[in-house]
């Protein structure tokens, strides 16, 4: 599925994960208990609605036992063209808060950095780069290269602005430095964890292999408390998060998950290591 405004690096990269997916000979549901990414993440992956991280690109090739090197070729071939997308207009500044419409409808777009960023960086490098060439006198020493895609890329919240949202969503789960799992919980095989961005300074629980009927939740002090339920087959053989919870490193000793079956609570307490 490739939609009309699908770039043509999307559009193959998509193809190749497809084929990838097809290889494990996994479902959804089974891909997401085995990777760190939701099987709702990778419907919209293998359907174009969102560039994955090239993490979720290794890993599927691990899993499908494929060599890696054209994969992630495409995989850059197609960040390329995602990150370069702001400047053309497509989408408005409100935007890059909400889900990319269908990969096969006429309104497809991804997620993506606010135009009016990037278009304010270009400027301010623009002017800079005049500013030294009309100067009298000997010439300055150069200046160091701009990474523009880094001034206006990064996760979607921080702190108390990330509470209640998804962290997959807003690239708390996927950034460039990676969650880490606080702490654990087993129970009849059902795995609960406490996972933490150090970049957003946020917390989330995630149940894998829960069974229907399970409510987990993530507990920090100060803050309200956030709940997720297993609610199908698919939730129970896969895995699913609450939202997040703001907290900063003197809050992370007070963390606590819950995993609440027939009645039951099942606490512990997710001590930093």
């Amino acid at each position: 599925m490739t939609g009309r405004d699908m770039p043509p690096e999307w559009a193959g990269l998509c193809r190749t994960l497809r084929e990838l997916r097809a290889g494990t000979g996994l479902s959804l549901a089974a891909l997401a208990a085995k990777t760190p990414y939701s099987k709702s993440s990778w419907e919209r992956y293998l359907n174009g609605r969102t560039l994955p991280p090239r993490q979720a690109v290794e890993q599927l090739c691990a899993l499908a036992g494929a060599d890696p090197r054209r994969p992630l070729a495409q995989w850059e071939l197609a960040e390329t063209v995602w990150s370069g997308r702001a400047g053309k207009g497509r989408q408005s500044p409100a935007d890059d808060e909400v889900a990319a419409a269908p990969a096969d409808g006429p309104g497809w777009r991804a997620r993506q950095p606010r135009p009016w960023v990037l278009g304010a960086a270009i400027l301010v490098v623009v002017a800079t780069a005049a500013t030294l060439a009309v100067r009298p006198g000997p010439s300055p020493d150069p200046l160091p290269a701009v990474d523009v895609r880094a001034t206006v890329q990064g996760p979607g919240c921080h702190g108390t602005n990330c509470t209640g949202k998804d962290a997959e969503d807003l690239e708390c789960s996927n950034f460039a430095e990676p969650p880490t799992t606080l702490g654990e919980q087993r129970l009849d095989g059902t795995v609960v964890k406490v996972r933490h961005s150090a970049v957003c300074e946020t917390v989330w629980a995630r149940i894998d292999r829960g069974t229907e009927g399970d409510l987990v939740e993530v507990l920090v002090p100060d803050i309200p408390a956030q709940r997720v339920a297993v609610k199908d087959r698919f939730d129970a053989t896969g895995s699913v998060s609450t939202p997040m919870a703001a907290a900063s490193g003197a809050a992370l000793p007070q963390v606590r998950a819950c995993l609440v079956r027939a009645g039951q609570r099942h606490c512990f307490t997710a001590a930093p290591s």
